[in-house]
């Protein structure tokens, strides 16, 4: 997620794709990604602004915790 909204590889999209490479990778491995929208808009913001101040730690247990397992 950090990289691809990061680095910046697209016009256009960066966040989104970031944040569609991460629901379907949840996915794949039989989670679904239950973000809250704010929330996740503002880690996507984050990223895309001032990278090296974002606490990687605080992503990592924000998407732990909101991985729901599917049924």
């Amino acid at each position: 997620m950090r990289l691809l909204v990061a680095n910046h590889p697209y016009v256009d999209g960066n966040k989104r794709t970031a944040l569609n490479t991460v629901e379907l990778f949840y996915l794949l491995n039989g989670y679904h990604f239950a973000y809250e929208d704010e929330s996740v808009r503002t880690i996507l913001k984050e990223f895309a602004i001032q990278e090296q101040a974002v606490n990687i730690e605080n992503v990592i247990e924000y998407c732990r915790t909101h991985a729901v397992p599917e049924d």
